[in-house]
């Protein structure tokens, strides 16, 4: 299947996980398993026990804030910060403030979706009731994570190693000018093990690249601000501020900020190393508060140059 999946706020898969509602935005069955992402809230006094996993796991506040126990480092997460926790890393989070945060949940590879879905319980939508985390949710929970091979009881001593983690805060990441457009790496594929990449894209009015095709890797988009409209073989649409799209590879695709007004989505990649072709190609960004560095003809032609090399097929109009 090549053809783009958009779902809006109350779209896709929705459970009751750990007394809470958690949105599926797309699973691992839509991305050939190399990722999934869930949005989750977390009430006050809320939170994930103990557990490890051997895949990479990486959270995006969207709101509020949460700590994040991993190994021997205990880590304070607010709107707009970042953190991948590595594969095989014993972690735990926690919301201790007075306020519900909510969370973007990336998991690469897939398959934890598939451990909550059968561990949770099933929601017909965000409306529907959540049910309570009692003593059936955690027979049902630990019956779940032995199946699907997810460590509910790492060893104190999993607490006291040093972890491998990447934290990027919200005013941090090394960031690139791109051809019209500015991205901020969230964790590239040395920090999540080859398994994904995460960035921060801030599109221009009339901002977007060319038509092309991903031959390495599947593309997923959660739009934070503003509208942004995609376009396949298939037709158009536009996504606004909550929404999630996903673009698989082989697919023919290119997506457009066409209103008057700046747009930022995030932009992941599974597996990782397409960023290595921003960076080898765009201008890097000092000081963030600096206008935007349009595109020159140099930085057009070396893209064109490279991007084969990555696995990406332009498809650039004749002259």
């Amino acid at each position: 299947m090549t053809q783009p999946i958009h779902r809006n706020r109350t779209a896709g898969t929705w459970i009751s996980w750990l007394g809470s509602p958690a949105q599926f935005l797309i699973l691992g069955e839509d991305t050939g398993e190399h990722y999934c992402i869930s949005r989750g809230k977390s009430p006050s006094g809320g939170g994930a026990p103990p557990h490890s996993h051997d895949f990479e796991e990486g959270f995006y506040l969207l709101s509020g804030k949460l700590t994040f126990r991993a190994g021997n480092a205990f880590v304070d997460l607010e709107a707009g910060d970042f953190i991948n926790i590595g594969s095989g890393v014993a972690h735990s989070l926690e919301n201790k403030s007075g306020e519900e945060a909510e969370v973007l949940i990336v998991c690469a590879p897939a398959g934890f979706d598939r451990f909550q879905i059968e561990g949770g319980y099933p929601m017909d939508g965000p409306d529907s009731p959540t049910t309570p985390f009692d003593e059936e949710g955690k027979r049902r929970l630990l019956e779940s994570a032995r199946k699907f091979g997810i460590n509910m009881s790492p060893g104190e001593a999993e607490f006291l190693k040093e972890p491998q983690i990447q934290i990027t805060r919200g005013h941090e990441g090394v960031t690139v000018d791109a051809v019209g457009d500015r991205y901020r790496f969230l964790a590239n594929q040395q920090h999540t093990n080859g398994k994904y990449a995460i960035w921060d894209a801030k599109l221009s009015p009339g901002g977007g690249p060319p038509p092309h095709i991903h031959r390495r890797e599947e593309e997923g988009f959660f739009v934070l601000e503003g509208r942004v409209t995609f376009y396949s073989e298939d037709g158009s649409f536009t996504a606004g501020a909550g929404d999630f799209v996903h673009l698989p590879r082989n697919g023919l695709h290119w997506f457009r900020n066409e209103t008057e007004e700046p747009a930022r989505t995030l932009i992941l990649v599974a597996p990782g190393g397409l960023e290595e072709m921003f960076l080898q190609t765009g201008v890097i960004v000092d000081d963030p508060s600096n206008p935007l560095n349009a595109p020159t003809a140099e930085e057009k032609a070396k893209l064109v140059q490279v991007a084969p090399d990555f696995g990406i097929e332009l498809k650039l109009p004749e002259h």
